[in-house]
């Protein structure tokens, strides 16, 4: 990584090598708050993905580049995530740990079973197809989804503060010479929309086009102002399938209120709505983060 004590461009840098490492295995030699710290000010991070046994690990690369070394699986896929700490009046800049927390949930316990069944008895198994990320910021979480579970539909949402990040993210990740080429997946989309919660011509625009509504919503640190839980809500149920679709939120419980309101109103508007106990989290690297899940 390049870098300066004050962070300013013309001072003198130090340049570190670039290492690849587990993300568990940082954990295990740093507290979480110095784990993320690294990561958070890392001007690109980089995730390697074994497909083969859903296997995720963490690699840091500090430089500006779209080039990595390889990994310890041949099938390895590879997630370059820019992130812009300076990014005004947004958290979304940054991959938070909330987003580490979900993508491991989801690939221990969602599509690890989905995987399961579907070798069991395919006809049997409901497929998730189509993927929108709420509050996207870097993009990560949806990328990672994108390419882990394979969907045919993927969405990245926020703010347009996001939006160039994100657009960028899903540039360096996806182009056209991708080498997802199986037939199943030769007609796969992953797009970038902006999208502000209490705005219906926002959410219009995303229940009109493909196939309309998703049957995988995944949404990080979004409970974080209690007069923006509402419009929270009502987007969820506004892009979610009622009839297949499923929504998970992780967050820290930044805002008290917020959260509070949060599950109260989930309870009422939701057909099936919990928060996820902590026997079935391995988020043993930020205890703090919460889990909720609901279906319509």
């Amino acid at each position: 990584m390049t870098t300066s004590d004050d962070g300013s461009e013309g001072a003198i840098r130090t340049t570190y090598p670039e290492r690849v490492v587990e993300y568990r295995d940082l954990l295990s030699k740093l507290s979480p708050d110095e784990a993320f710290f690294e990561m958070a000010n890392c001007p690109v991070v980089s995730f390697q993905i074994a497909e083969d046994d859903f296997h995720s690990s963490t690699v840091f690369h500090p430089e500006k580049s779209r080039t990595t070394t390889s990994s310890s699986s041949s099938n390895a896929r590879m997630i370059h995530v820019e992130q812009k700490q300076e990014l005004e009046n947004s958290c979304g800049g940054i991959v938070w740990e909330s987003a580490f927390a979900l993508a491991e949930y989801l690939r221990k316990t969602v599509f690890e079973k989905k995987k399961k069944k579907k070798k069991k008895n395919a006809t049997k198994t409901t497929l998730l197809r189509d993927c929108i990320d709420i509050g996207a910021g870097t993009g990560f979480l949806g990328i990672w989804v994108h390419k882990v579970a394979k969907m045919q539909r993927t969405v990245l949402t926020d703010t347009m503060k996001c939006f160039d990040l994100m657009r960028r993210n899903v540039e360096r990740n996806f182009s056209s010479n991708d080498d997802d080429d199986d037939d199943e997946r030769s007609h796969a989309t992953i797009d970038v929309k902006p999208l502000d919660w209490t705005s219906k011509q926002d959410l219009d625009a995303l229940t009109t086009t493909g196939r309309g509504k998703f049957d995988l919503l995944v949404a990080t640190d979004v409970i974080f102002a209690e007069r923006l839980v509402e419009p929270l809500i009502l987007c969820l149920k506004t892009l979610i399938d009622p009839e297949r679709g499923v929504c998970y939120v992780c967050a820290q419980p930044r805002d008290k209120a917020a959260f509070e309101l949060f599950q109260d109103l989930c309870a009422k508007e939701f057909r099936e709505f919990r928060k996820v106990p902590k026997e079935e989290l391995d988020f043993s690297f930020d205890a703090e983060c919460e889990l909720f899940e609901m279906r319509l």
